[in-house]
């Protein structure tokens, strides 16, 4: 049997697919092998995987990438203001 193995961070499966709580945070191997009988899995389109993807990827990075509008010294005023007095 061909296969492709190689160890990732299991971090990189979040949102592909659903991993125990042991795994996280942890290296793990990926096997990749080929599957004789097309019946056994439901096919997947790759707009399918994709949007499975952009999805969770897109969710984790809400509110990380500024507006391109605002400035840099814009958001450095407006942290100064929120925070300067916090104790």
């Amino acid at each position: 049997m061909n296969a492709v193995r190689q160890i990732i961070d299991s971090n990189v499966l979040d949102g592909v697919i659903t991993l125990p709580r042991l795994f996280w945070n942890k290296k793990v191997e990926i096997v990749v092998s080929l599957v004789e009988d097309d019946k056994a899995i439901p096919s997947l389109k790759i707009a399918d995987i994709d949007a499975l993807l952009v999805g969770s990827i897109s969710e984790s990075l809400i509110g990380s990438i500024p507006h391109s509008s605002t400035s840099l010294d814009e958001y450095r005023a407006e942290r100064l203001g929120k925070y300067e007095c916090a104790d």
